[in-house]
């Protein structure tokens, strides 16, 4: 046993984190994810028709047997539990106007018709209607379906209420009356004592109706001949009262207003003079207030014989001085005395015209008044006549409104009478005429030849149903529960998971028959499992930078993935690109690479880690370019001490200084804890799973512990996928030869 050193440094993965990558081209249907699957735990159209495709056989399966189920499902049911429907049609007419007033009888309306349809549903409905039914009609008692219920009406009511079907029959005036019943005979009778017993109900409802009718009329008539015999006895006292008044019933001018039209006219006249003296007056006395004289003064003072006294005396007393100056001389006792009188009569000639002026002033401005108070007074007369017949005018015009309003009424109660009578003698003609019902039948009903239940067209579309329900229904819960990895959807739903590629299985390449599969990519370069595995060494470049990525540990979930197919493989593929690669096995527990190449495990990669100076002679060449292989040699006992201490970072860094790169083929990495170890001392980690062989569940387990010993996971490789039961290799694998050939 080789001793260890107690302390070990780890070789550091690379800095960088793989970067998401897209696998273009139909051979690539899923992205690599770097981060959650958000959304990956719904299903894609291409998923549905997976799960179909997979499951086709089944459905199949299942629609075959629920065609032949139904078909003897169909004859089962017609002998034992076969049904008749018995249909009646009745049609409905608009009801009568309810306004005993109005002459027209029926609205033909499309709304009258849908509205009466409707009530009659409802009334074929009642349970009223179907109590009447089941006592008062024997033919109903007599029928086996009656029977089976030995006299409960109780029961024989629900049933019917169950088995009865009123519908009305739009855009027409019919409504649909069936029963469904195992006997053709007794579900024509149920119809038709059905309706008959609604015709005589809607019959003696009409009868009511009409008495009513008559009886509101009769009523009305008499209520409207009394009122008319009150208006017209005031009519006539109204015409009498008129009369005596002067103005007939037929003219509108009377006396009275060929009286009061000349009043008027005279009432403006004397509103004119009134106006003329009150004028004249106002404009003398604007002048005596002025100190003018009005005209009429000064004539009135010369012809006053007192002024023409004073007048004469004081022309006598100035001739005669006059004549004394002459003689005498101006400045004589006879002259002096002389001027005196003369003086004396011409001061009584001043206070006799200024008395006359005043009187003759006052004189004037009482006549004025004088005339002024005649024009009111008969102005005032006059407007007291016509106030007066005004009054009398206007009490005769309210009498007149009243008459004619009167007259008004008289008429309304004279045609209202004459209405009802007309509508009275209307209905007594219809009624023995016309059937006034508004249902009545249209199509009785026939005893039906054909069944209604089962039909077999129903039946089978059912049970198709039921199957196709059914398959679909467990096609789609196997999908749900189950939890393997079959596609990059599943990897999707992981999450925070790269893929690298897809492997398809091996039997659905043809031209990858007679290769090894380990050695495909070598063997049989054309076929499409070594193009997939091309592919998955052109993604790792791109999701890495192999110049940092150098060693790289292949491991899978649980044993039986195939990772060491994937390893060497992946490892063949870098060295036919040019690189010289080291392959080495590091399965202590199912060691594979000695098998593969056909060499001895005698001694390897146990003995190399335990002494460096073997490592030439242990390292074998292949019969691939570049490619040598280190098998895994004796299994220690201390294997996963080995992986963890320095010996193993001695050993990497020795054999990258020869090779470009160190491939590590490992165990599973959740059962072989040397992989473990393995995991965060190389460059990256690709991991390998096999199509529906790893659950969800297990993947993400190993995603975790990637995690939790920090190693850098480069991505995943899907293996073994196959073409058929809903896989995705079905075309793609003739479309890529197809491709290949075709030059």
């Amino acid at each position: 046993m080789t001793t260890l050193p107690q302390t070990t440094t780890l070789r550091l993965p690379r800095p960088s984190a793989p970067a998401q990558l897209n696998l273009p081209g139909p051979m690539s249907p899923a992205p690599m994810l770097a981060g959650g699957g958000a959304g990956g735990n719904t299903m894609s159209g291409a998923d549905v028709w997976r799960v179909l495709r997979a499951n086709m056989w089944l459905i199949l399966g299942m629609l075959t047997i629920s065609i032949v189920a139904g078909y003897f499902v169909n004859r089962y049911l017609a002998s034992n539990y076969s049904r008749y429907t018995a249909m009646g049609f009745i049609e409905v007419h608009p009801a009568m106007s309810s306004n005993p007033l109005d002459d027209t009888n029926r609205d033909n309306g499309q709304t009258s018709v849908s509205l009466e349809q409707r009530t009659q549903v409802q009334l074929l409905k009642t349970q009223t209607l179907l109590s009447e039914v089941l006592q008062n009609s024997k033919a109903v008692r007599e029928t086996s379906w009656f029977q089976q219920f030995n006299g409960s009406a109780q029961k024989a009511k629900k049933d019917l209420t169950e088995n009865l079907s009123v519908s009305p029959i739009t855009e027409t005036k019919l409504i649909a009356v069936s029963v469904t019943y195992s006997k053709p005979a007794d579900c024509a009778t149920l119809v038709y004592e059905i309706v008959q017993q609604h015709l005589q109900n809607e019959s003696k409802r009409n009868n009511e109706n009409q008495y009513e009718q008559n009886s509101l009329l009769t009523g009305m008539r008499v209520r409207s001949q009394t009122n008319l015999n009150r208006v017209s006895e005031k009519v006539r006292a109204q015409a009498v009262k008129l009369g005596i008044d002067g103005i007939g019933v037929a003219g509108r001018i009377s006396v009275k207003d060929q009286e009061l039209s000349s009043l008027v006219q005279l009432q403006l006249q004397n509103e004119m003079k009134a106006d003329a003296a009150r004028s004249q007056r106002d404009a003398v006395v604007q002048q005596l207030k002025a100190g003018q004289d009005p005209t009429g003064v000064d004539e009135a003072v010369r012809t006053d014989a007192t002024v023409a006294m004073y007048r004469q005396m004081v022309t006598n007393s100035e001739m005669q001085a006059s004549e004394l100056e002459r003689m005498v001389g101006p400045k004589s006792p006879q002259m002096t005395q002389a001027t005196a009188r003369r003086d004396a009569m011409q001061q009584k000639l001043d206070s006799a015209l200024s008395d006359t002026k005043a009187k003759v002033r006052v004189a004037i401005v009482e006549g004025m008044e004088s005339q002024l108070g005649e024009a009111q007074q008969a102005l005032d007369k006059v407007a007291s006549r016509v106030n007066e017949l005004k009054r009398e005018l206007g009490d005769l015009s309210n009498d007149m409104a009243e008459y004619l309003t009167l007259k008004d009424e008289e008429e309304t109660f004279r045609e209202q009478v004459n209405a009802i009578n007309r509508k009275i003698e209307q209905m007594n003609t219809i009624q023995g005429r016309i059937n006034l019902s508004t249902v009545s039948w249209s199509t009785k009903p026939e005893a039906p030849e054909n069944a209604t239940f089962p039909k077999l067209s129903n039946i089978m579309a059912m049970s198709v149903f039921v199957g196709l329900a059914i398959s679909l229904g467990i096609a789609f819960l196997r999908e749900i529960l189950d939890t393997s990895v079959r596609s990059p959807r599943d990897i999707q739903r992981i999450g925070q998971m790269s893929m690298l590629g897809m492997i398809a299985h091996e039997s659905d390449d043809p031209q990858s028959a007679g290769a090894r599969l380990p050695l495909v990519i070598f063997e049989a370069p054309h076929s499409m499992l070594a193009e997939q595995f091309r592919q998955v060494r052109t993604r790792l470049q791109h999701a890495s930078s192999l110049d940092t990525t150098r060693s790289i540990l292949v491991t899978s979930p649980s044993p039986g993935d195939g990772k060491s197919i994937v390893a060497t493989n992946l490892a063949a593929g870098l060295a036919l690109n040019g690189r010289r690669i080291l392959l080495v096995d590091a399965n202590f527990r199912r060691p594979e690479l000695h098998k593969i190449f056909g060499l001895g495990n005698e001694a390897g990669l146990s003995d190399v880690l335990n002494n460096l100076d073997s490592f030439d002679t242990l390292v074998q060449e292949t019969s691939v370019p570049n490619l040598s292989v280190l098998p895994s040699g004796a299994k220690p006992t201390n294997a996963t001490e080995l992986m963890e201490s320095q010996l193993l970072i001695d050993f990497i860094e020795r054999a990258l200084e020869e090779f470009d790169h160190v491939i590590f083929d490992s165990g599973p990495m959740l059962f072989v804890s040397e992989s473990v170890a393995l995991a965060p001392r190389v460059d990256g980690v690709v991991t390998v799973v096999r199509a529906r062989s790893n659950s969800r569940g297990l993947l993400q387990r190993m995603r975790d512990g990637l995690r939790q010993v920090k190693a850098e996971h480069l991505g995943v490789v899907l293996n073994a996928v196959r073409s058929q039961g809903g896989g995705y290799y079905g075309r793609n694998i003739k479309t890529y030869y197809e491709y290949q050939n075709a030059g």
